[in-house]
């Protein structure tokens, strides 16, 4: 009388264990397919987009403040007063004279970087948009080169429902939706519709007005995302209470032993 039981159930819980890995593996393989087709997308409209100017973000601000939205104006005001660099960012220096030569500046203590020919330049109050040609004007004063190439990373925090979580140092120009595929994609549980960035562990950008920049292809600085910002990949809302559905298996499994006993 025992054997037919355990049997019964070995059986049946083996194949709620493969309907369930199926329908999960379906669930991030169904997200991940919708990311990227957005990344694709989003790598389209935003490769010739330029960085955010001084000029934008002035007219960004201005606009905020006539429409009310204070605190969007006031973090326009400290970027534009305070610059993008945080101490510990990196920026990719690459120039050519007599060779190749490929270098990662690191912004140190009082937010300065060392350039090639002991030069010291301070990056306080410089746009990402503004750093190429402030490099290059520096670098040019100590060595003959005849290409300079300056690309600023910035290390953003993704957080979330995203396979890999942690932080990442990030060309400004990536969209967004590109920094989620780079952390691993999205988890079974993620709702991209509800991703929000946190600044100083203060929300610093809704889940719409994040929702509309990932649709977009915005990229990470047009976004307004600087060193130490986070983006938490949302988690979808469960319809049932997991711990609901642990009983509702627990009398799902007594109702197919009483089953299998009857007959």
């Amino acid at each position: 009388m025992t054997s037919a039981p355990d049997f019964h159930n070995v059986s049946t819980n083996r194949l709620r264990s493969r309907l369930g890995r199926a329908t999960r593996l379906k669930i991030v393989l169904s997200a991940c397919l919708t990311l990227a087709s957005i990344a694709s997308g989003a790598r389209g409209q935003a490769a010739s987009a330029p960085l955010k100017s001084r000029e934008e973000l002035t007219d960004a601000a201005a606009q905020a403040e006539q429409s009310g939205k204070a605190l969007e104006a006031a973090a326009i005001r400290q970027r534009l007063r305070d610059g993008d660099f945080q101490v510990g960012d990196r920026i990719v220096l690459t120039f050519v004279s007599d060779t190749r030569h490929t270098d990662t500046l690191v912004v140190r203590a009082g937010r300065i970087i060392d350039l090639p020919g002991a030069s010291e330049m301070p990056v306080t109050g410089l746009l990402r948009s503004e750093i190429k040609g402030r490099v290059t004007g520096e670098v040019l004063k100590y060595v003959k080169a005849q290409e300079v190439d300056v690309i600023p990373l910035t290390r953003i925090a993704v957080l979330g429902e995203v396979v890999h979580p942690g932080y990442f140092a990030f060309r400004s120009d990536v969209p967004i939706t590109d920094a989620i595929m780079l952390a691993g994609g999205l988890t079974s549980t993620a709702a991209i519709e509800r991703t929000v960035v946190k600044r100083q562990n203060r929300r610093y950008r809704s889940a719409p007005e994040t929702r509309r920049a990932v649709a977009s292809g915005l990229t990470l600085d047009q976004f307004g995302l600087t060193g130490g910002d986070e983006l938490v990949v949302g988690r979808r809302r469960e319809l049932i209470n997991p711990s609901l559905t642990g009983v509702l298996g627990i009398i799902a499994s007594a109702s197919a032993l009483f089953l299998t006993l009857r007959h």
